[in-house]
């Protein structure tokens, strides 16, 4: 399972008052030849596999976003 990003942790008794992070998990089956490329890049970058996980769903999500406002689905 990789980490994807923190979030606060907000109280349902006290709205606005939100205590420690937690960390929200995705479990992603990936085929050999994609968990190869992310390994070699998370290498070559110095960078953990769950950082590049985050930013390409970020990415992902944010045209998705551009899309449905572009067609006024959302």
């Amino acid at each position: 399972m990789l980490s994807i990003y923190k979030s606060r942790q907000c109280s349902f008794d006290h709205p606005g008052k939100c205590g420690r992070e937690s960390k929200h998990y995705v479990n992603c089956p990936l085929d050999y030849d994609t968990k190869m490329r992310l390994q070699r890049a998370a290498l070559e970058n110095d960078v953990k596999m769950p950082v590049i996980m985050k930013a390409a769903i970020d990415q992902f999500l944010t045209g998705w976003n551009a899309f449905l406002k572009a067609f006024c689905l959302r």
